[in-house]
């Protein structure tokens, strides 16, 4: 069902996650805070039926804070008629805020010899109200096409962890409208307001000056190498992570930013970042088991394959 007008988001107590509908995003400004708060345009990722599956970063990421069970919300542009029907195998999850736009941002993939060349074939464009989001726990910065500007949102933003997957920031298209990418560099008083940020190995060429940047602020740069695991960067030293064997790969769409998302709130949980990672990569490995966001696995099935008591406490916002 398709709601687009002016509504308080309701109360939940500890043990509910408030039903998902989509929304207009300004009203998100006034409304209860949340555990886990996502910005970044949801997509329409082409098949090669011509049909369209539902992604972007936000949109992992919501779900699978809500499957860890934290109270979750995304915020981004796109068109709510198109993205509706694909929302609702998730109503009952997470909140979604869309700011309208005639379009939804799609994108259309080919994979030729195991590189992947990628069209951005529309764009719903710049999300607004950066400085005017609701206060949560955890604030993911989740672009996938230069939809948001950093300064925006650290500077106004109540939150507690910051993370950031820039991917979306590094990318830029021609009048053909084939991505390419760029480098990216931040300044120390928008880095400083970084506490994580998660990115490819394959983008890490374009993220140098954001990864030292972030280190000398006394952040945690994270870098995923897929079925090589994970290299943690820290101001002083860095760390190599195994990943977790599995051999039931189906999709692996989205498995860095559920490691993104499942990191983050690990994190701002207490977990050491050794724990984090572990549980991170668990997520991560239990989502490429199916085809998009459907995969992606509860609070249950993570502890389990991570191997450890990964329970955490109740918070003032929700429930982690």
């Amino acid at each position: 069902m398709l709601i687009c007008t002016y509504f308080e988001v309701p109360q939940t107590d500890a043990s509910t996650v408030a039903a998902m509908t989509i929304r207009t995003a300004e009203v998100l400004a006034g409304c209860t805070p949340v555990d886990y708060l996502a910005v970044g345009n949801p997509t329409l990722d082409v098949l090669p039926d011509s049909s369209f599956a539902i992604g972007g970063s936000m949109v992992y990421a919501v779900v699978q804070a809500a499957r860890l069970g934290l109270s979750a919300a995304g915020v981004g542009r796109g068109c709510g008629v198109e993205l509706a029907p694909l929302w609702t195998p998730f109503e009952t999850e997470a909140f979604l805020y869309i700011q309208p736009s005639p379009d939804t941002t799609r994108f259309r993939n080919e994979n030729i010899d195991n590189l992947r060349t990628q069209w951005l074939e529309k764009s719903a464009g710049a999300v607004s109200g950066l400085d005017r989001l609701a206060e949560s726990r955890v604030l993911h910065l989740a672009p996938v096409a230069q939809e948001i500007v950093l300064d925006d949102i650290v500077r106004g933003s109540v939150r507690g962890l910051v993370g950031l997957t820039p991917q979306g920031l590094i990318r830029s298209w021609d009048d053909s409208r084939l991505v390419r990418h760029h480098a990216l560099r931040i300044g120390n008083s928008t880095a400083r307001n970084i506490d994580v940020v998660v990115f490819a190995d394959y983008e890490a060429a374009y993220l140098t000056g954001v990864a030292e940047a972030v280190r000398r602020a006394g952040g945690i740069v994270v870098v995923t190498k897929g079925p090589r695991g994970a290299e943690v960067l820290l101001a002083n030293g860095k760390q190599e992570f195994s990943a977790i064997a599995t051999d039931h790969l189906v999709d692996d769409t989205g498995a860095g930013d559920v490691f993104a998302a499942s990191l983050f709130i690990a994190l701002d949980s207490g977990f050491t970042v050794s724990d984090a990672v572990r549980f991170a990569t668990a997520a991560a490995a239990l989502s490429i088991g199916g085809i998009g966001p459907r995969a992606i696995a509860t609070r249950n099935a993570v502890v389990k394959l991570a191997g450890r008591d990964t329970a955490v406490e109740d918070s003032a916002v929700g429930v982690f």
